[in-house]
C-alpha cells in the first residue's frame, strides 16, 4: 500500500482515484460510526445469541447500533441501543450492551434517559461439525446503572443458558434456553424467568437475508434494555411471546444492515433499525 493509501483522510476527495475515494468513504463511515458508539452507547434485531466468532481476524471486533421504536396503550418509547463484541478466541466473546431511550407516556409526560448495561459472555463446548451443532454456554449479567424507577428495578439480575447453532445449507439455525435470577426491589418479590428463543436466517444472496424469531419467556422481568417496562417487572407478569420477522442488507465485507418488526402478545409491537459493523471483514 503506498503513503497516499495510509493517510486517505488528509487529501482533498479530487485528488484521488477510484480505490482511494472508496477508502475515504469509508473512513468517514467508520468515524460516525466510532462517534455514534461513543455518544449513544442489543443493536440487533434478533434476541437470540449465536456461537459464531470473528477470532483470527485482525482485529476481532464488532460494533452496532439501532434505532428502535415501540408503542403499546399507555406509551411509546424511541430506543437506541448499542452493543460491542470481541472475541478473545474461538470458543470465548464477550459483549457489552448499554442503551438510551425516551419514554413518553400518552397521558401526558416523558422520560429519558440512560439504562441498565448488560455483559455478556459466552463459551463454546462442542464446535459445529458437519453431522453436529455447535454447543455453547453463557453468562450474563444486568448492572443496575440507572436510577429510573420506571426503566430498572434497581438491582442486578444473572443469567445463565445454552446455545446451539447449526448451518443447514442456506439458513443458520440459533436457540437459546436461559434461566434469569431476577434481583427484586425493597418490598417487591419478583418471579425468576425462563426463555427460550429459536432464529433463523435464511441467505437469500450474498447480500440479502431474511431473519425470523420466536421468544417465549415465563417469570418476572429482567429488564431487558430498550424494552417498554421490562426493567421493573410486577409479579403478576408471567408470560410472554413475541416474534420478529425483517431483512438484513450486507453492503460490502464490514457493513450490515437490518430492519424488522417486534410483536409482543400483550399487543404491543416495536420497529427496529440497526447497523453492524464488523472491523474483521466476516
Amino acid at each position: 500500500m503506498n503513503a497516499a493509501s495510509n493517510t486517505p483522510c488528509m487529501f482533498p476527495l479530487s485528488r484521488h482515484s477510484g480505490s482511494e475515494t472508496r477508502m475515504l468513504l469509508r473512513c468517514g463511515l467508520l468515524f460516525v460510526g466510532i462517534f455514534l458508539s461513543v455518544t449513544l452507547l442489543n443493536a440487533k434485531i434478533l434476541k437470540t445469541r449465536n456461537v459464531r466468532t470473528t477470532y483470527g481476524a485482525r482485529l476481532p471486533l464488532t460494533i452496532g447500533l439501532a434505532l428502535e421504536y415501540q408503542a403499546d396503550s399507555e406509551e411509546s418509547e424511541y430506543g437506541f441501543p448499542f452493543y460491542t463484541e470481541w472475541a478473545f478466541s474461538d470458543a470465548l466473546q464477550l459483549s457489552i450492551e448499554p442503551n438510551y431511550a425516551r419514554i413518553h407516556s400518552k397521558t401526558g409526560g416523558s422520560v429519558n434517559g440512560w439504562g441498565d448495561i448488560e455483559t455478556c459472555l459466552i463459551y463454546e463446548i462442542l464446535p459445529e461439525t458437519r453431522r453436529r451443532p455447535a454447543f455453547a454456554v453463557e453468562g450474563l449479567i444486568k448492572w443496575p446503572t440507572t436510577n429510573d424507577q420506571r426503566r430498572s428495578s434497581g438491582e442486578m439480575d444473572y443469567t445463565i443458558g445454552g446455545i446451539v447453532s447449526k448451518e443447514l445449507g442456506p439458513v443458520d439455525l440459533d436457540a437459546n434456553v436461559d434461566y434469569t435470577f431476577v434481583g427484586s426491589p425493597s418490598g417487591v418479590r419478583l418471579k425468576n424467568r425462563i426463555e427460550i428463543s429459536l432464529s433463523a436466517e435464511w441467505h437469500l444472496s450474498p447480500t440479502l437475508d431474511i431473519e425470523g424469531e420466536l421468544v417465549g419467556s415465563s417469570g418476572g422481568f429482567s429488564g431487558k434494555p430498550g424494552t417498554i417496562g421490562g426493567s421493573v417487572g410486577t409479579p403478576e407478569q408471567t408470560n410472554s411471546l413475541e416474534g420478529v420477522i425483517g431483512l438484513a442488507e450486507r453492503l460490502g465485507r464490514h457493513l450490515k444492515l437490518e430492519e424488522g418488526i417486534v410483536v409482543v402478545s400483550d399487543g404491543s409491537w416495536q420497529a427496529v433499525i440497526a447497523w453492524e459493523w464488523a472491523f474483521s471483514g466476516e
